[in-house]
């Protein structure tokens, strides 16, 4: 068990967890006080900017939100540009992964949403860096976008942004706590700052307007691009994910297909080194089903030796995040 694994777990550790938590809830508030005040100086840049983020740590669903904005944008031609931090990658300062023409980057280099992005959006520029203000700036400078869409962006304060998104997946009735006390990388009142909050997983509202629904693809697809039905899929198979919260996307399987013989979780955005390959090969499954995040880290003669498939999760914009976006874009 790794160190901060054991630390969470463990009893003793907690009195320190506290304490650490409200040294690093003072600190954050002291930078949102600052920011408020305009202490700490916001940058704006000619482009509109949308921001989707979310308050708490794993996967809420942002890159899977991010690649429905972009599929609304495209079909509205309106021309958008993504800018992340690229987190995981191996790579420093501004670092360009897709133009408007050529996919440039790997997801060691570019961070594996960044990169998953641009190979599913030819044409979109994207573009990472951990200062976002001078990517920004790079962005409408060299590639002229009628909007850029700022992928995991709310607590990054130093640039505007025209729309603020963001996605709670938590329950509202869970006291919840700010890291590493808990899991929130600031207050759940500063949700106030959002424009628009969405509901995922299990923060989902009932019955509410506001909620991100995903789904998974009816078809899989192999390690050449070939898709074919999963239910045409038989025999004992085995699921894998590097997410911050896999049981979601193994739930979501286990609803359209046959109960798989065993679920293994990485750590999220894990780079697949060979102690997790062979975590993998150590099970003799006739079939695999991940994740398109963790597929295109893994080697295509593995994906094929190991039989390995991955399912595309999608979701549809909530109605009033429409309404936001007809707001904007008149």
């Amino acid at each position: 068990m790794k160190l901060a694994n054991y630390l969470q777990a463990a009893r003793w550790f907690l009195p320190f967890r506290i304490i650490f938590s409200g040294l690093y809830s003072l600190i954050i508030s002291a930078r949102n006080l600052f920011y408020d005040l305009g202490v700490f100086k916001i940058h704006t840049v000619k482009t509109p900017v949308i921001s989707v983020g979310n308050i708490s740590v794993g996967g809420s669903g942002k890159t899977i939100l991010v690649q429905s904005l972009l599929d609304y944008f495209l079909s509205n031609n309106i021309k958008p540009a993504v800018l992340s931090r690229g987190y995981g990658r191996q790579s420093k300062g501004l670092h360009l992964v897709a133009t408007e023409s050529t996919l440039l980057g790997t997801s060691v280099d570019s961070g594996d949403e960044p990169f998953l992005i641009a190979h599913n959006f030819p044409g979109v520029p994207v573009v990472v860096s951990e200062d976002r203000v001078e990517g920004a700036k790079y962005i409408g400078e060299v590639f002229s976008p009628d909007v850029i869409i700022l992928d995991d962006g709310f607590q990054h304060r130093r640039l505007n942004r025209d729309l603020n998104i963001l996605i709670i997946d938590f329950p509202s009735t869970q006291k919840n706590h700010v890291l590493p006390w808990g899991t929130l990388r600031e207050n759940a009142r500063n949700s106030d700052r959002a424009d628009i909050v969405l509901y995922s997983k299990e923060g989902q509202l009932l019955g509410s307007e506001f909620n991100l629904d995903f789904t998974l693809d009816v078809d899989v697809f192999d390690h050449a691009g070939k898709g074919l039905p999963l239910a045409s899929l038989s025999g004992n198979y085995g699921l894998f994910a590097g997410l911050g919260k896999p049981h979601s996307f193994f739930n979501s399987v286990h609803r359209i297909h046959p109960a798989s013989v065993v679920q293994i979780s990485f750590p999220d955005h894990s780079i697949y080194n060979k102690k997790q390959l062979d975590a993998i090969s150590a099970y003799p499954c006739d079939y695999w089903l991940t994740t398109q995040k963790d597929f295109i880290k893994l080697d295509p003669l593995f994906c094929k030796q190991k039989s390995i498939y991955f399912v595309k999760v999608s979701t549809r914009l909530p109605a009033p995040l429409f309404k936001h976006l007809k707001k904007f874009f008149k």
